[in-house]
């Protein structure tokens, strides 16, 4: 055979250097797998699987992750995958963070609380002033009944000691009601954060033939945490009876209830607070509705454990956002005042109600 047709020695040499790299090349980044069927898979790929983030991994991370915290882990999740998951894979993850549920919204405290003659004087009074800031602020929003129609400031000046500066409270106030030697006022403060007022919608009722000696005050709310379609709204009807009326002025709830339910708003729920100068076992039959609740049930209102003369009223029907939880604030034991203490804010203790803030739902 001819010097050609054997090979250059040169070319011999690089096709045995080619072979020997090659299978080098193979066998440091491929193995073979199985004994009756051979299989090859790539090295790198089962070194490096714990780097990638599959579409399967997602929900195994979003059980675990703490709700309130979602927002910032989200953007973990994003940041470490995104070199290395495909743009469909990020689409699905993405997907599922979006539908985890969301934080609920806390409930809401909903009272009220007559002053007992609220005007300049306790005002004035810095123990006083303090006292009636720091119990208001233990609920989301307030009726308050017997605040003297004295000044016109008066109820900007107390919103502006509950605020301290931070500005989340406002109010709603009626105009003087009552007989003409001692009008008084109604009015709603509410945290702004928790609850929203329609001003449009708030109203004193009407009393052409002065059946009731100070005409109820009524405003609507919605919740202000949540979107608006899931937001709990409510008729707030601020309620203050004459005791020496009181028999007659007791007999006309079930007509009050009968017109603001008729106002042209379609709200079903409503909440009847105040002084109504009964306890709960008078009070109930009165309201001629096997559905309606007192929030108050066998407990003293005043400071001195004697009388039951505030209370919430619902329909434990139409109004199933209450949670069947509330009673009587007693602020003397929360804020270790005595007798003569209370005295100077008020006789009577708040009565409050515990509600969900989402509408038709009860936790």
């Amino acid at each position: 055979m001819s010097e050609s047709g054997r090979g250059n020695p040169i070319q011999v040499a690089a096709v045995v250097l080619l072979l020997v790299g090659g299978g080098w090349y193979f066998l440091h980044h491929y193995r073979i797998e199985g004994l009756d069927e051979v299989s090859v898979s790539s090295k790198s790929e089962v070194e490096n699987a714990d780097l990638y983030i599959s579409y399967n991994d997602v929900p195994s991370f979003l059980e675990t992750v703490d709700s309130s915290m979602l927002p910032s882990q989200q953007g973990a999740v994003s940041d470490r995958s995104a070199a290395n998951l495909t743009v469909s894979d990020q689409l699905m993850a993405e997907s599922f963070v979006s539908v985890y549920p969301v934080r609920s919204v806390p409930n809401l405290k909903i009272a009220s609380w007559a002053l007992d003659g609220f005007g300049p004087t306790k005002l004035s009074n810095p123990a006083a002033r303090h006292n009636v800031a720091r119990v208001i602020r233990q609920f989301d929003v307030i009726a308050l009944q017997q605040i003297a129609s004295i000044e016109r400031d008066l109820i900007p000046r107390l919103v502006e000691a509950i605020n301290q500066g931070d500005g989340r409270y406002d109010f709603v106030v009626g105009p003087p009601t009552g007989p003409t030697d001692r009008p008084e006022q109604l009015a709603f403060i509410f945290d702004t954060t928790r609850v929203l007022v329609d001003r449009r919608q708030t109203y004193t009722l009407s009393d052409p033939d002065n059946q009731m000696t100070f005409d109820p005050l009524v405003a609507w709310f919605r919740s202000a945490e949540g979107t608006p379609r899931q937001a709990w709204t409510f008729s707030f009807v601020n309620i203050r009876i004459d005791l020496a009326r009181a028999p007659n002025e007791v007999a006309l709830l079930p007509e009050i209830v009968q017109a603001i339910r008729g106002d042209g708003r379609g709200e079903d729920d409503l909440i009847i607070a105040g002084l109504v100068q009964a306890d709960d076992a008078y009070l109930l039959p009165m309201l001629k509705n096997k559905a309606a609740r007192a929030v108050v049930r066998n407990r003293p209102t005043d400071i001195f454990g004697r009388y039951q003369t505030s209370n919430l009223l619902i329909d434990a029907e139409s109004t199933r956002e209450y949670l069947g939880r509330g009673g009587v604030f007693d602020y003397l034991g929360t804020f270790n005042l005595n007798l003569t203490e209370a005295e100077t804010v008020t006789s009577h203790l708040p009565v409050y109600g515990e509600f969900t803030a989402t509408e038709g739902v009860a936790y």
